[in-house]
């Protein structure tokens, strides 16, 4: 049987300390009392509800799925409770702005809060996420109608919102949409096109449900310049705030997919449908980014959340499985031994747990940098813009890659039950999987992180992101011996990331751009993998501290995982500079019909 989630608060807790988040967040008027007081019960609340609501039906979310019928997209009833339970409780509007109705929290916040919400049950965390992202677009760059038409009831968590931007023959590429937007007389426009892969595009959680549609309007330039964006209800709304008739919105169909079976991947086709402009004509791709941004940094956080809780599957297994006799053990003690006692059962256990905290401190920092960008001013703004920038693509790849990898590492360590479904443990494998691939692919984030963020202000961001993780390994390597030797290994994967990343700018310079391009995959993960090493080792400069003032001995296995990651991950970092220089000749010296 699947084990009952339990909510990390504590290492939830410990993981805004190692960010700073408090000292940080304090510097903005908004957040000026933001701090542990807030966070605790925050997060023990939202463990009480995620484990009492979300994760019992997690399984049933997963077997059953969503289901349509004559364009009618049915939930199990399940979720729509759960879903009423979670709006009234108000976790849809906690991280919002207080002036549009949220709680004003910050988004930081809401790290620790998705994370527990959708390792609970991810599919349904979802509807809330893509809502968020909505929210903030039309908040940031929406008209004060719009704004008092829109906001109140998504804020509240009564209708959600969607990302409508794919379509058949335009992934990636949205400079060939083809949906269109003709302008009317009145000032709204029609809205006719067809869009793929929109999550909770159609359900029946919500009386209404509010896509940002993107479309040209006739006469718009060529390729992305041309993009607009459209608020398009799927009711239209009346004057007097009440529902009118059905606008055009349809669901033609939703997809099979591998995992995230309660959360409706769906085809929606829009037919003169009315379209209400966002911002300006042609602009609509940079709106776009504003909801993209937040929801890249929490796809990674999916990855995170797939991981943390196929972890506790398999220790809880790990402890209670009796098989074989580990090496170096008695007969008669291994009588009353578990697979916990063999030594690479440990090791997988062990590479789960401390990728999670790094994968944990990254995603958090990353929104905490999101805030910093939204909310600061002057060059707290302008600090939090680039180094969100450079985060964003390796919190999505990296973090969501990993997701990926450790669930599939927790079904190893379940061994043949992991591959049987009554456990949920290949859920969580399932699930993951789809983190890498939306919202933008890993292979984008790549390219993004080398041809976009690499030269911002002439290559000096990276410099002083570098420059902080240096500092870091100052610190430690006058903070006693265990400190020093960590901090010695962590300098020489800095500085084999910085020589890369010299290389990588010297190609583009040089106008090598295929060349550059076909080392961004190895060179995201490296610099993942050493951003990890960067925040364990933020941990374990504040673990010892606490240790040394507590003597709880959760701080001194805080300080073994941050050795471990540092000592036995960290160097695989190395192992991907030769991929990142090695060029373009070898992915192109076989032929396409030779694969």
């Amino acid at each position: 049987m699947a084990v009952a989630y339990k909510a990390p608060v504590k290492d939830i807790v410990f993981g805004y300390e190692v960010i700073d988040s408090y000292n940080v967040l304090n510097k903005i008027a908004a957040f000026s009392d933001f701090s542990a007081d807030i966070v605790v019960p925050t997060m023990e609340e939202c463990a009480k509800f995620s484990e009492e609501v979300l994760a019992p039906i997690n399984a049933i979310g997963d077997q059953q799925g969503a289901t349509i019928d004559n364009g009618v997209v049915t939930m199990p009833e399940e979720f729509v409770n759960a879903y009423k339970k979670f709006s009234d409780a108000g976790w849809a509007s906690i991280s919002l702005p207080e002036d549009i109705g949220g709680g004003g929290m910050p988004i930081t916040l809401s790290g620790g809060t998705l994370e527990i919400l959708s390792t609970a049950n991810l599919a349904f965390g979802l509807a809330p996420g893509l809502s968020a992202g909505a929210i903030s677009a039309i908040n940031f760059h929406g008209s004060q109608e719009q704004k008092d038409k829109f906001l109140p009831k998504l804020v509240s968590g009564e209708w959600t919102g969607t990302m409508n931007l794919s379509e058949p023959q335009s992934g990636s590429d949205l400079g060939t949409i083809t949906t269109k937007a003709e302008p009317q007389e009145d000032g709204t426009y029609k809205v006719t096109g067809t869009k793929v892969w929109i999550t909770f595009g159609e359900h029946n959680m919500t009386e209404n449900i509010v896509h940002l549609v993107l479309a040209k309007v006739p006469g718009s330039p060529e390729g992305t310049k041309g993009i607009s964006m459209f608020i398009v209800p799927k009711f239209i709304i009346n004057d007097d705030g009440s529902l009118g008739e059905n606008n055009n919105v349809s669901c033609i169909s939703i997809e099979e997919k591998l995992g995230i079976h309660a959360s409706p991947t769906c085809v929606m086709e829009y037919d003169g449908s009315v379209g209400y402009l966002v911002g300006e004509e042609n602009r609509g791709l940079t709106y776009m980014f504003t909801m993209m941004n937040e929801a890249r940094v929490w796809v990674g956080g999916q990855g995170l959340a797939c991981a943390s809780g196929a972890l506790q599957g398999a220790a809880q297994y790990a402890r209670d499985r009796v098989q074989g006799r580990p090496v170096g053990m008695s007969k008669e003690d291994a009588k009353s031994s578990t697979i916990m006692d063999h030594a690479d059962v440990r090791r997988m256990l062990l590479t789960i747990k401390a990728y999670v905290d790094a994968m944990r401190y990254l995603m958090y920092d990353n929104q905490l940098m999101l805030d910093l960008e939204y909310f600061g001013e002057g060059e707290l703004k302008e600090f939090g813009e680039e180094r969100c920038g450079i985060l964003t693509p390796i919190t999505k790849a990296w973090i969501s890659d990993l997701g990926v990898e450790l669930s599939s590492i927790a079904i190893q360590v379940y061994g043949g039950m992991g591959y049987v479904e009554e456990t949920g443990v290949a859920q969580y494998l399932r699930d993951a999987r789809i983190a890498p691939i939306y919202e933008g692919t890993n292979g984008i984030q790549a390219l993004d992180l080398i041809f976009r963020k690499l030269p911002l202000d002439s290559g000096q961001a990276m410099q002083r992101l570098l420059g902080d993780v240096n500092s870091v390994i100052d610190e430690m390597s006058q903070a006693g011996d265990v400190l020093s030797s960590m901090s010695e290994k962590l300098k020489v994967e800095v500085d084999k990331l910085s020589d890369v990343t010299l290389w990588l700018g010297s190609k583009m310079l040089e106008g090598e751009l295929v060349d550059a391009s076909a080392g961004a995959s190895p060179y995201i993960k490296m610099f993942g993998q050493v951003l990890g090493g960067y925040y364990m080792g933020k941990a374990a400069l504040l673990a010892t501290k606490k240790y040394e003032e507590t003597g709880d001995e959760y701080y001194a296995e805080k300080i073994t995982l941050s050795k471990f990651y540092i000592e036995q991950l960290l160097p695989l970092a190395s192992g991907y500079a030769s991929a990142v220089t090695a060029g373009k000749e070898d992915l192109y010296n076989i032929k396409a019909e030779n694969f």
